[in-house]
């Protein structure tokens, strides 16, 4: 099996669907890049409580889903700006792409993506970068 496969299949576990229901939510976060290509991992939590992470990462298999409940509520309709692509041209940079998927209580999916490098971390919403420290805070918990 070759690297591009293996990738595309660890992309496809760690790619947790949104939970059925209304107020359910999930969020992915993806890497590429770096010196290799392959970014440094991928994962995937969501308001079942579940935490889905690449075996390298060794990450806790739940959690508790009312701690993220404030931070997601601010992903509907226009309270986040279109999604934005802040990539630089920063050839060896690790790339992060975040997906946020929630259903509302009216059972309306709203979601926004967001992809930035460390150079242009600063540009990103401020309300998507604290739902990524918080789910990165999940992952490396001892």
């Amino acid at each position: 099996m070759g690297l591009l496969q293996i990738l595309f299949l660890t992309a496809q576990m760690i790619g947790m669907a949104l939970p059925d229901g209304n107020d359910m939510w999930v969020v992915r976060v993806t890497t590429t890049g770096g010196i290799l290509g392959t970014g440094v991992g991928n994962f995937s939590l969501s308001s079942e409580g579940k935490l889905l992470c690449e075996a390298e990462m060794q990450c806790m298999k739940e959690f508790r889903p009312a701690d993220f409940h404030a931070l997601i509520e601010v992903v509907q309709a226009g309270s986040l700006p279109a999604s934005p692509s802040l990539v630089s041209l920063c050839r060896d940079c690790i790339t992060r792409t975040i997906t946020i998927s929630r259903r509302d209580s009216m059972g309306v999916v709203h979601t926004f993506s967001a992809s930035w490098d460390d150079t242009t971390r600063s540009r990103l919403p401020v309300e998507v970068s604290r739902i990524y420290d918080a789910a990165l805070a999940l992952i490396y918990r001892k």
